[in-house]
């Protein structure tokens, strides 16, 4: 007999469902009857959890943030910071084959939602990941020796052009340009580090 899940575990479940078939399948394409059947639970559960759509892709985002922000808290205290940032370009690498498959689940989220007030939280959500990501990049620029003003623009273009990636790896279905990025950061991240020293 299967295990009885508490109400924060279905929660936790159904957030993640909501997160892969968002991404999966876009936001508009989503619905109730699919996130549930991802999460293996009643449609009722999602309409009692998240009675609209909106909190769907809050819930998405949230599951997206509780994963991604830890996860750069944990690097951030692992040796230098050319060993950190190896470590992140590393993650990056893993998460390649489904970024070619189904693209960024953040930015496919944030460019789907509708321009509608109701949808704001989540936005907000969403910025903030992404500047999580943008500030952890640019702090670890700045330990290794790069001013503020120059780490914070290095650490925007580092996001930017593996988000330009995903984007072209995704439409042309082609790893390889997002590997050929990935391994371009690494370098560029490299010389950034030594030019500092």
């Amino acid at each position: 007999m299967a295990e009885k899940l508490k109400p924060e575990e279905k929660r936790q479940k159904l957030a993640r469902a909501a997160m892969n078939v968002i991404w999966r399948d876009g936001y508009h394409a989503a619905t109730i009857q699919a996130v549930a059947k991802e999460a293996g639970l009643p449609a009722g559960g999602v309409f009692y959890r998240f009675p609209k759509k909106h909190d769907l892709a809050q819930a998405a985002l949230e599951t997206m943030e509780g994963e991604f922000i830890p996860l750069l808290d944990s690097i951030a205290t692992k040796g230098a910071v050319g060993d950190r940032l190896s470590v992140f370009f590393d993650y990056l690498d893993a998460m390649t084959p489904r970024r070619v498959s189904h693209g960024c689940p953040l930015a496919r989220l944030m460019l789907d939602m509708p321009d509608d007030p109701d949808f704001d939280p989540a936005r907000r959500t969403g910025q903030s990941v992404f500047t999580v990501l943008i500030n952890w990049v640019a702090n670890q620029l700045g330990e290794a020796g790069l001013d503020a003003a120059r780490a914070a623009i290095e650490g925007r273009r580092i996001v930017l052009r593996w988000q330009g990636a995903i984007i072209l790896a995704h439409s042309m279905n082609d790893r390889t340009i997002l590997d050929d990025e990935i391994n371009d950061l690494r370098q560029t991240a490299d010389a950034l580090i030594r030019r500092a020293e």
